[in-house]
């Protein structure tokens, strides 16, 4: 005879039923954070919320999407502003165009023409004369005795004693204004310009030699030299000295005369 616990120790599941796993409560543990599964604290929770929010518009997005576009406002809103935009510039031209006119019609000009004088930078016909007067006279050449004087560009040079004894060549300008612009050691024979040269025959030591200066050349007088850059000098006195061309004709109490080239 079987007792219970045999009959319910032969008890067997029904045919097609499905079959249940046993399970060792034993082997069963608890996932934390760090254990390969994102737990929800209260830190991240804002993150998390956010993540489902955004995958609920993404759903709802992918199931209605007509709703995304009329999200997005109307059509071709940034055209529209462009157009007003222009519509604004036009308008202004528009305005200061009627303005100009109306500005015209109510204070209309002379015919168009300046009622101010013709101004002109040209000179007048004396004043023109008296400038190609003065470049004539600039080009050529002057010739005065020791006590005289020359000009150049409306200032005048003359031969006049220095404090120290020395004569020296004094520029006056057009204002009165006096420099004196270098001295000589002899005693000068006359004063002499060949265009904007200063020349200044002296009589020194026994000898004679030429004093020569260019005017705003920027430099100190010198001596007139040849052609081997040796001073030009003679012997005696100067009896005379005068410009004939390019040429200075020195002569001296002796007679004699030389020719010395200014080119």
């Amino acid at each position: 005879m079987t007792n219970g616990h045999g009959r319910h120790a032969a008890r067997q599941e029904p045919s097609g039923a499905p079959k249940r796993a046993r399970i060792d409560l034993g082997r069963i543990s608890t996932i934390r954070a760090g254990q390969g599964a994102k737990v929800t604290t209260r830190k991240n929770a804002s993150e998390a919320a956010d993540r489902a929010r955004h995958s609920a518009e993404k759903r709802y997005y992918e199931r209605h999407p007509e709703a995304r576009s009329s999200a997005g406002g109307p059509p071709r809103s940034g055209r529209n502003v462009v157009l007003l935009v222009v519509a604004a510039i036009l308008a202004l031209c528009l305005v200061f165009l009627l303005g100009r006119c109306v500005a015209g019609i109510i204070a209309p000009g002379d015919d168009g023409q300046d009622s101010r004088p013709e101004q002109t930078l040209r000179p007048t016909e004396d004043e023109q004369a008296a400038i190609d007067q003065q470049s004539q006279h600039d080009t050529g050449q002057e010739q005065a005795a020791p006590d005289g004087s020359v000009s150049y560009r409306g200032d005048t040079y003359s031969l006049q004693m220095q404090e120290d004894g020395l004569w020296g060549l004094v520029r006056t300008g057009s204002s009165g204004t006096t420099e004196t612009l270098f001295e000589v050691e002899g005693t000068p024979t006359a004063l002499l310009r060949n265009v904007d040269t200063i020349l200044v025959p002296e009589n020194r030591d026994g000898g004679w030699d030429v004093v020569c200066y260019v005017i705003g050349g920027h430099g100190q007088a010198s001596y007139v030299i040849d052609d081997t850059g040796a001073m030009i000098q003679g012997s005696g006195e100067i009896e005379s000295a005068e410009l004939e061309g390019t040429i200075l004709r020195v002569t001296d109490t002796t007679g004699q005369t030389r020719d010395i080239s200014l080119v």
